[in-house]
């Protein structure tokens, strides 16, 4: 199955390629997809389903697959208690944010952080259209987003009680 598996797992086709010409049968095509999933066993257990059904198919088409598979990103999940995003909260209260949190199945260099142990958040700073050709921030979330910063400095650098 493709597309959106459940709520924490995609699988995608993304790139299909090859041939020189459309009155000749290509003798190698190229696929290129994704897994992504928010939770570790499923990501392998879709990847390895995807491998399986390209192996299978080549082998009954008496072709080969080549199958190169890159872990790009790593799954994290961060709790409540987690002192990263109890700045984030206390940092978004100080100027008059409401915090909320919700699961992505993106993936950004927080993912690397906290795979080498950096407890980190990703914060959205109001894009819209996000990954299109119409994408765009309006003034205002970009100038949100500078004074979320600097209350998250501030929160940082006061040494006060994040459970308040």
């Amino acid at each position: 199955k493709l597309g959106r598996i459940d709520e924490e797992t995609t699988t995608n086709i993304g790139v299909i390629s090859g041939g020189k010409a459309t009155n000749i049968v290509p003798d190698k095509v190229t696929l290129k997809g994704e897994v992504r999933s928010r939770n570790e066993e499923k990501l392998e257990k879709y990847t390895e389903q995807l491998k399986k059904i390209a192996e299978d198919t080549a082998q009954e088409f008496k072709a080969k697959a080549e199958i190169k598979i890159n872990k790009e990103y790593d799954c994290y999940n961060l709790s409540s208690d987690d002192r990263t995003v109890k700045i984030a909260i206390k940092a978004a209260k100080k100027i008059g944010l409401l915090p909320s949190f919700h699961a992505s199945g993106g993936g950004s260099d927080v993912n690397v952080f906290n795979k080498k142990g950096l407890p980190s958040v990703a914060l959205a700073i109001g894009m819209e259209k996000v990954h299109t050709v119409d994408e765009y921030i309006l003034v205002k979330n970009l100038k949100n987003t500078a004074e979320y910063i600097l209350s998250i400095i501030n929160v940082v650098t006061s040494g006060e009680n994040l459970n308040e």
